[in-house]
C-alpha cells in the first residue's frame, strides 16, 4: 500500500481547528507548551528573553515543529506530544513533504517584550482565526477582512513574504501558497512555468502586499486547475519547488 505523501495535512488542520480554542485560554495554551516538551524530554526553544512564557500566538505553536534544523525523530516525537494533550484526532503525520520550515534563528511571529507592540500577538490570533474562517467560506467579504490583518502581520518586525504565508500554509494547505524562498525561487525563476504566466504574477517585494498575495494565488491556482499543469494543487507545487530546488 503506497503512504499518503502529504498525510500531515489532516493533523494540521484538526490541530489548527483545535488551537482556536484556546484564543481566549492563552494561560492553558501556554501550560500545555511547556508540557510537551516535558513528555518528550526535549529542551523548550527560546520563546521569550528568559522563557517566562506569559503568552504565545497560534502560528509560533505550529512553528514548534517546523523548523529547519529539528531531527525528524523529534519532529515525530513533539507532534505525538500535540496529540495527546489537545485531544487531535488525526493520526500522527509520517512523512512532511511539501512542508516549508521555519530558520531556527527566527522561529517566533512577535518580537520579545518591550520590542514588539502590545497587540501584536492579539492580532496574530485575529489574522489566525480569519484564515481559517477564509480557507472555509473564501468569500469577498472574509477575503477583505483577512487582507488587512495579513498586512498587519507581515509588516511585524521580524516577519516577511517566507514565514507569513508558510504559516497559512500550514493550517490550510488546500486554501493558501506558501511563498517561501524555494517556492518563489521555483515560481519566478526557476524557468519550470510557462513565461507567460510568470510574467503575469505581480512582482515580488521584501513583504508583499495582501492584494499582490492574492493575485499570485490566484493566477497559481487557475493555471495549477487547468490541463495545462502536471501538478493538481499548492502541495505539489510546493514539493515540486523543494526536489528542483535541491537539484540546483
Amino acid at each position: 500500500m503506497v503512504k499518503n505523501k502529504y498525510d500531515w495535512v489532516d493533523f494540521y488542520k484538526d490541530f489548527a481547528k483545535v488551537l482556536l480554542d484556546y484564543k481566549e485560554n492563552r494561560e492553558m495554551l501556554v501550560s500545555k507548551v511547556k508540557e510537551i516538551y516535558h513528555k518528550t524530554g526535549i529542551n523548550l526553544p527560546k520563546l521569550k528573553k528568559d522563557n517566562n512564557i506569559i503568552d504565545i500566538d497560534p502560528f509560533t505553536v505550529f512553528g514548534l515543529f517546523n523548523k529547519s534544523s529539528m531531527k525528524e525523530e523529534n519532529r515525530i516525537k513533539i507532534i505525538t506530544a500535540v496529540a495527546e494533550l489537545f485531544n487531535v484526532s488525526s493520526p500522527v503525520p509520517t512523512m512532511f513533504e511539501s512542508i516549508p520550515v521555519l530558520n531556527n534563528q527566527n522561529a517566533t511571529f512577535y518580537y520579545f517584550v518591550g520590542e514588539r507592540a502590545e497587540n501584536d500577538i492579539e492580532e496574530l490570533w485575529t489574522f489566525f482565526e480569519l484564515a481559517l474562517s477564509y480557507s472555509i467560506d473564501p468569500s469577498i467579504e472574509r477575503r477583505e477582512n483577512l487582507a488587512n490583518y495579513f498586512d498587519l502581520a507581515i509588516n511585524k518586525k521580524g516577519n516577511g513574504n517566507g514565514k507569513i504565508t508558510m504559516a497559512l500554509y500550514w493550517i490550510a494547505p488546500n486554501s493558501f501558497l506558501n511563498l517561501d524562498k524555494r517556492n518563489t525561487w521555483y515560481i519566478y525563476d526557476s524557468e519550470k512555468l510557462p513565461m507567460e504566466l510568470v510574467k503575469s504574477l505581480p512582482k515580488i517585494e521584501t513583504k508583499i502586499s495582501a492584494d499582490k498575495y492574492f493575485g499570485i494565488m490566484e493566477k497559481l491556482r487557475e493555471y495549477l486547475e487547468s490541463n495545462k499543469s502536471q501538478f493538481k494543487d499548492f502541495k505539489d507545487l510546493s514539493a515540486e519547488a523543494w526536489r528542483c530546488s535541491q537539484e540546483v
